[in-house]
């Protein structure tokens, strides 16, 4: 058979040959005769062609890799996605939660029923659904102190801390133990006899205890010899009584003590803080909705206008008097008046359910305001005063130096590793072979005072010590910076008062010009001398106008009440104080 390469070379040699005849024919010279086959050029040939085959097999064989390492880490994220949660899954999981609910609910009541307890976590629903309840600012604050749930929370924490106080201070004092013992025990000894005048050899003395541990009878087993074993079961009882006296700690009670107080005062200003913080939203979704009513007004009344206006144009436009387009024109501006309108009949509902959700009262209630607008009072005070204020009341202030008194008495905590602890123990043991173990002839007692001290702790204490000093820094830089911030705060809520206030003025002035100018346009479309669109144009002057005159005053009593916040004003003071008698609309 023909080798294989050299057929290869063959072909190729042939191929070259018959380009070169052709190549030849159409050149001038019909006489050149074909030129040799070059054998060394159909290698070169064969080699570029096998190195252009091995480029592709190369290629192939790294995009493989390359798919076969995206599988695979596509599998490794499968196995640790989480499992995907089906809708039979998710239904399962929330009946489970839900029956898991209503079996601890029951239990609960059943409980208060026996003790007759009152549940302190209030369940939305002291008015019926779709209710109506009437409201004034100082009665929406009083609800909002009574219900809100981050109140109660906060008073939570204040018992909380009340009782690491007592968790602190029984440190120091004394620690009385029991302890009661009981124990039974068996001791076996087997005693083993010569027969026929030959001894027991050690394996048949083995295999005899054996044997008697198993209750087994060892002189069936025991040859020539003979076995006797005796069982000894004893009871012992014991009873113990010890005392520890703490004389002294180093002062790492008395520092853990401080700390605890500490933080009942802090939860203390907590719950100033977050009533603070309840007062202001009370107050911003009041008068919220008030604005949204005012508002839910206006834009009411410019489709009234419009209204009346399309239908002016449209009685001039039938008699001739008027064109086309000023029908065309009126109609559109009355369409987007009524889509501006409807936007404000949400936000009416939408502030209505926010103010029900602050209260604690089904998002259905309705609220009648006894307020239908918002009011424009006096406020004087100085940025000074504000300030100075703030710096003395405000609780996130106190908070930020309640801190930094922790950092130090954490210091003192931590030096009490390098002092010597005291502490006196004394104790009484009974015990007896019956119960309950108790002999009088069988006791002790002992008394014992020791005096604990670490000479070397690896360094333990030394670095427990810096890291409370670094802590210490840590809660001055913060309270630094959180007075730097509070200040910033009621510059901020003072200017913007201010600026309220001058905005209010100005707006009104323009809401009067706003609407005079509409009343004169309208008169003159109607005698023939105006355009439709001065019209057109004095009615949206006049909403803006309106606008921007209800931004101004929810800005100017939203802004009293966030100066007052960030001042930290007690909740009963300030220019809203809330109603006492809020109570009645209770249930």
């Amino acid at each position: 058979m023909m080798n294989n390469k050299l057929y290869k070379k063959l072909v190729i040699a042939m191929m070259i040959t018959t380009i070169s005849a052709v190549a030849a024919a159409s050149a001038a010279d019909t006489t050149a005769s074909v030129r040799p086959v070059d054998l060394a050029q159909a290698d070169a040939i064969q080699s570029r062609a096998k190195a252009e085959q091995q480029e592709i097999q190369a290629e192939k064989a790294q995009q493989k890799k390359a798919a076969k390492a995206e599988a695979k880490a596509r599998k490794a994220a499968d196995a640790v996605r989480p499992v995907d949660i089906t809708p039979e899954l998710r239904e399962e999981l929330a009946q489970k939660i839900a029956d898991d609910s209503a079996k601890l609910a029951e239990k609960a009541a059943a409980k208060r029923a026996k003790t007759q307890e009152v549940d302190p976590v209030i369940v939305i629903g002291r008015v019926p659904t779709n209710g109506t309840v009437d409201l004034n600012l100082p009665k929406t604050v009083q609800m909002a102190l009574d219900y809100n749930r981050d109140i109660k929370n906060s008073q939570y924490a204040l018992k909380k801390a009340e009782y690491a106080i007592n968790q602190a201070q029984a440190g120091k004092k004394p620690t009385v133990d029991y302890t009661f013992g009981a124990q039974r025990s068996r001791a076996t000894d087997v005693a083993t006899y010569a027969g026929s005048g030959s001894g027991t050899s050690g394996a048949a003395r083995a295999l005899q205890d054996i044997m008697q541990r198993l209750q087994m009878d060892p002189s069936a087993y025991a040859g020539s010899g003979s076995a006797k074993s005796t069982n000894s079961i004893s009871n012992a009882f014991s009873n113990g009584i010890s005392v520890n006296i703490p004389l002294y700690t180093g002062g790492l009670v008395e520092g853990k003590i401080d700390v605890a107080k500490l933080g009942k005062t802090n939860a203390q200003e907590e719950i100033l803080r977050v009533e603070q913080a309840t007062k202001y939203s009370a107050i911003q979704g009041y008068y919220g909705l008030l604005a949204y009513q005012e508002l839910q007004g206006v834009y009411h009344e410019a489709v009234d206008n419009l209204q009346g206006h399309l239908d002016n144009v449209q009685a001039q436009y039938n008699v001739g008097t008027k064109a086309r387009v000023d029908v065309l024109s009126s109609d559109v501006s009355l369409a987007n008046a009524k889509t501006t309108a409807i936007t404000a009949d949400n936000n009416v509902a939408v502030a209505e359910s926010n103010l029900n959700n602050i209260l604690g009262l089904p998002l259905e209630t309705k609220l009648n305001l006894a307020d239908h607008q918002l009011p424009f009072d006096t406020y004087n005070i100085s940025l000074q005063e504000a300030t100075d204020y703030a710096m003395k009341y405000r609780p996130e202030v106190l908070q930020a130096a309640i801190a930094v008194q922790e950092a130090e008495r954490n210091i003192d905590i931590a030096n009490a590793g390098n002092r010597p602890t005291v502490a006196i123990t004394g104790g009484n043991d009974w015990a007896d072979n019956t119960f309950p173990g108790i002999d009088a002839n069988k006791r002790s007692w002992k008394v014992a005072a020791g005096v604990t001290y670490s000479l070397y702790d690896g360094g333990a204490t030394k670095a427990k010590v810096n890291q409370a000093k670094q802590d210490l820094l840590v809660a001055r830089e913060t309270e630094q910076k959180t007075r730097e911030a509070v200040q910033l705060e009621v510059k901020q809520a003072y200017l913007n008062i201010r600026s309220a206030a001058q905005k209010v003025e100005e707006t009104q002035t323009v809401v009067d010009q706003a609407r005079e100018n509409y009343r004169i346009q309208n008169i003159r479309y109607q005698a023939g001398v105006g355009i439709n669109l001065d019209v057109l144009d004095a009615q949206l002057s006049l909403n803006e106008a309106q606008v921007n005159h209800i931004q101004a005053l929810y800005d100017y009593n939203v802004g009293i009440a966030k100066l007052e916040q960030v001042m930290g004003v007690d909740v009963e003071s300030g220019v809203i104080h809330p109603s006492l008698t809020a109570t009645t609309y209770r249930g």
